[in-house]
């Protein structure tokens, strides 16, 4: 973010960059200090965990926010690994994700039009399935049958509401709480 990236691109050639470092000039790169390497690390930590995140995440209520923070306890406590792996059965064991939602296509005055009915619970394991969904001109999503959706879910929500308006996509959402993406990115 501080050199100005803003697009997958470029966190893809990022990446391809430390990939070569590694492999071209590991000896080299264990002569960096390990403070230096642990101040990185924290400060990269804190630009990704800014208070607004915690405070959007405890108003999304309890039942987002347990699993988050147990998340972060964990991975402190332990590893990245272990944290996110706790994280992800807690997530399973706690929501039911086999009926995510169904797609209902209607024409109307010779206008293509689909209904997205999310069922009782959508998690973020659904989140590429509905990301791919997401690709109509005219656009209905209900959520009123929901008993739970997950944040990421409500995150690529709001996300493809603010951008249908640039693609000439209506969208209307039936139940589904916008979320404030700009805030936590």
């Amino acid at each position: 973010m501080d050199a100005g990236a803003r697009t997958k691109l470029s966190a893809f050639t990022h990446g391809l960059f430390l990939l070569a470092a590694v492999a071209l000039i590991p000896g080299l790169l264990n002569l960096i200090p390990n403070a230096s390497l642990a101040a990185i690390l924290l400060v990269t930590g804190y630009n990704l965990t800014k208070p607004k995140l915690f405070r959007n995440m405890w108003q999304l209520g309890w039942k987002q926010f347990s699993p988050f923070l147990l998340t972060i306890i964990v991975i402190l406590a332990t590893d990245l690994l272990v944290g996110v792996s706790i994280g992800l059965l807690l997530s399973i064991i706690r929501n039911n994700f086999k009926a995510e939602y169904n797609i209902i296509k209607t024409v109307k005055d010779g206008r293509e039009s689909y209904l997205i009915r999310l069922n009782s619970n959508v998690t973020f394991l659904n989140k590429v399935k509905l990301r791919d969904a997401l690709d109509d001109s005219f656009l209905t999503i209900d959520g009123s049958h929901c008993n739970f959706i997950d944040y990421d879910i409500l995150e690529i929500i709001s996300e493809y509401d603010q951008k249908a308006r640039d693609r000439d996509i209506s969208v209307e959402l039936i139940g589904i709480e916008r979320v404030n993406v700009s805030a936590i990115h």
